[in-house]
């Protein structure tokens, strides 16, 4: 005799659905693409309110940033009428052109941006000084004055933007609007340094200038690239001069900084399985290395894996790369010297993708812009 068992009336998919706070659940779940939330709200007036709600869409963006799934809306770049947005998106997930607009006060050509992250941008307008950190979905923005050590830099700004983890959890009605930011720059001269200065919006103040604990002669012909990484609980940053390669690491918790030597030239990543990664460029072959430890404490690089891009790129064999890296969505940025439009190329599932963009090479400042983004956001 077969017997079945009787599911309660409760426990059935279509209770579920009756309950707002399961419901919530189950939308919050939804892919973070644009069109995700306008086309669950078309199916009944119960589902508009929900998804709808401030709270839940915070919720959302929330769910979907820790999980790294945020979408790369678009990039932005310096151009002599500002900073401007450039979606890369299909439609109908394609973000309005003129929706990330910024305003700023002074002379348009004085900002800088250093860097987007966790939904944030950061800039800096050089005259009069300050720090801008912009959430282009939400409109929040707050302005910084730099600090003094900072000040007399014309072009070249280094540092990053992190969400504070305590405003990550929080997806209720309180100050969501919290972060870090981080400057790093080089000091040259007889006595050269490296030298960083974190902001806390909890504090609402730049803490203590950080510097490495000794001078070093590697620093002194070194200037820090723009774009940084962050692994673990650490900030990279590449060094770039005529003498040896080496890149800066700022440990976030111990508030100290150092100079650790590499053997390549490339971009600081997070490692495949963790740890510190890199990946170098030469030609037209990538190569992605990892950084191990033995039992002595001594490091030495790996080569991981090896990638012709050739193969994944329309390219001829006298091609020159015009090559970035983001390591917060994990891919190289790619085009060449002579102008065949942008790509990129996802380093863990090695996608191309050539973005629709009107650029024929790499912009000198092109920062792509990761965000969970509605019409009502």
């Amino acid at each position: 005799m077969t017997s079945c068992r009787r599911r309660h009336p409760n426990s059935s998919p279509a209770a579920a659905l009756e309950d707002d706070d399961l419901l919530a659940e189950i939308l919050l779940r939804l892919p973070p693409q644009p069109s995700s939330l306008p086309r669950a709200s078309l199916t009944c007036k119960r589902w508009r309110l929900l998804v709808r709600d401030p709270r839940f869409l915070r919720r959302f963006r929330v769910h979907h940033r820790s999980r790294g799934t945020a979408p790369v809306l678009g990039f932005f770049t310096e151009e002599d009428s500002g900073i401007s947005f450039h979606p890369t998106l299909n439609p109908p997930d394609r973000i309005p052109l003129e929706r990330f607009h910024l305003q700023i006060t002074g002379r348009t050509e004085n900002c800088r941006i250093v860097c987007c992250r966790d939904g944030l941008a950061l800039l800096v307008n050089v005259h009069p000084g300050q720090v801008l950190v912009w959430d282009p979905v939400t409109g929040d923005r707050r302005s910084l004055l730099l600090p003094l050590v900072f000040r007399n830099i014309d072009k070249f700004y280094s540092g990053m933007v992190l969400r504070s983890p305590a405003a990550a959890a929080d997806a209720g009605d309180g100050d969501h609007f919290r972060f870090q930011v981080v400057l790093v720059r080089c000091i040259k001269g007889p006595h050269a340094r490296a030298v960083a200065c974190v902001y806390s919006s909890d504090t609402g103040a730049w803490g203590d200038l950080i510097q490495t604990s000794t001078p070093l002669q590697v620093l002194r012909t070194h200037d820090v690239a723009t774009a940084g990484s962050w692994v673990g609980r650490s900030l990279y940053w590449s060094l770039h001069g005529n003498s040896s390669n080496a890149i800066l690491e700022f440990d976030l918790d111990r508030q100290n900084l150092a100079v650790v030597p590499v053997h390549v030239e490339g971009w600081i990543m997070p490692a495949e399985g963790g740890g510190l990664g890199l990946v170098s460029v030469s030609g037209q072959i990538a190569q992605l290395w990892k950084r191990e430890t033995d039992y002595d404490g001594v490091s030495t690089w790996r080569l991981t894996k090896t990638i012709q891009l050739n193969k994944l790129l329309p390219l001829r064999s006298g091609d020159r790369l015009d090559i970035d890296f983001t390591d917060e969505n994990n891919m190289l940025i790619l085009g060449t010297v002579d102008g065949i439009g942008i790509f990129t190329v996802h380093m863990e599932s090695m996608q191309c993708k050539k973005l629709p963009l009107e650029f024929k090479k790499i912009p000198s400042a092109f920062q792509p812009f990761a965000s969970v983004y509605t019409c009502w956001s």
